[in-house]
């Protein structure tokens, strides 16, 4: 309904203002959702910077040199076998001999066309492949590349060995490190994805956590990860006894399952440097998921822009037009004001004639 004032002249601010007060809520509500999404992109970041301490922690054991030995010598079982197998050690090797020598009995090029090594675990008899002459990546042999040249007689033992000494403190801490920043970055994904956090539909942030839960699993062995002191609670977070891989490490020498143990560690810390690379690469998970974030903010501010724009020139227009409006009624008042002047003054001149 038209406001009239006392005046019998249109309000013109407050119809135009009432008009646009409606014609706004559109825009309101994209504000809204550029202030939800910028609070997700900080979250995200947040997340991001966490998920890279984890992966700095993991690779602090995967690749200290005091934990991956960079040299690995081989002895064979049969002088005639020298040469036939080289090995180096990369990411999760452990310092001491090898719990499992083994015979090569095919190689790639030598009438095959992949390359087998065998050798006896529990009482079984193993074979592992390669399409190349290299194997890596054995869960039995962590952290070592083996090369092989020919075909065995006997068994070879590598052993990896480190050039500089390390002791059961260092690993400790760098284990004490890395499960401290995963309950870090676990304890805020629960936060962030909590009823009314920032995160909560966001199943990128959860399939995060659960991908760090998983790494205490380890598919290709049946070792438990608890033999090393680690444990995952019901809870969703992990807890380190330290003296389990201190007494494992003080008895490598005499016991070789404690090597097991050494490398079961390694080995975990390289599944959590996985999920941590995935994520916080360039083109990993939350890299991609801040990124898109970032084109919706940018595309909202477009649209609030342009928005504003529009709205700038329909109050102009609704202004035009009510001004224009009260103008009529202005000018109908006067000519109403000029007929009942001009009527009183008829009717007066009747009355005296």
């Amino acid at each position: 309904m038209v406001a009239i004032t006392s005046m019998n002249l249109i309000d013109v601010q407050a119809i135009v203002s009432n008009i646009m007060a409606v014609e706004s809520l559109r825009g309101d509500r994209l504000a809204a959702q550029k202030s939800t999404q910028s609070a997700q992109i900080v979250a995200l970041q947040e997340l991001n910077t966490s998920m890279a301490a984890v992966g700095t922690a993991a690779q602090a054991i995967t690749s200290a040199a005091r934990w991956v030995p960079p040299t690995t010598a081989v002895a064979f079982s049969d002088s005639g076998d020298a040469g036939k197998v080289s090995a180096y050690s990369s990411a999760g090797a452990v310092s001491g001999a090898s719990p499992y020598p083994f015979s090569v009995t095919s190689i790639v090029g030598g009438g095959s066309t992949t390359a087998t090594i065998s050798y006896t675990k529990n009482s079984a008899t193993v074979t592992q492949t390669s399409s190349s002459n290299t194997f890596s990546g054995l869960a039995d042999f962590p952290g070592l590349t083996i090369t092989v040249s020919g075909v065995t007689a006997g068994t070879a033992t590598v052993t990896p060995s480190a050039t500089t000494s390390s002791t059961s403190t260092v690993m400790t801490t760098a284990a004490q490190n890395l499960v401290t920043a995963l309950n870090t970055t676990l304890n805020l994904i629960k936060v962030q994805t909590a009823a009314d956090g920032v995160l909560e539909t966001s199943y990128t942030t959860k399939e995060v956590s659960q991908n760090l839960l998983t790494t205490a699993f380890d598919s290709n062995t049946l070792a438990s990860l608890a033999d090393t002191g680690i444990n995952l609670t019901r809870y969703g977070s992990f807890t380190f006894d330290s003296s389990v891989l201190s007494t494992a490490y003080d008895n490598r020498a005499s016991t070789p399952a404690s090597l097991d143990t050494i490398g079961q560690v390694a080995a975990f810390a390289a599944r959590v440097d996985a999920v941590a690379t995935a994520a916080t690469s360039i083109t990993g998970s939350l890299s991609r998921e801040v990124s898109s974030g970032q084109s919706r903010v940018s595309d909202l501010t477009q649209q609030i822009l342009d928005m504003n724009t529009a709205l700038t020139q329909r109050e102009n227009s609704l202004t035009v037009f009510y001004s224009e409006l009260n103008a009529k009624i202005s000018s109908l008042q006067s000519q109403q004001s000029y007929l009942q002047t001009s009527l009183d003054v008829f009717v007066k001149a009747l009355t005296k004639s």
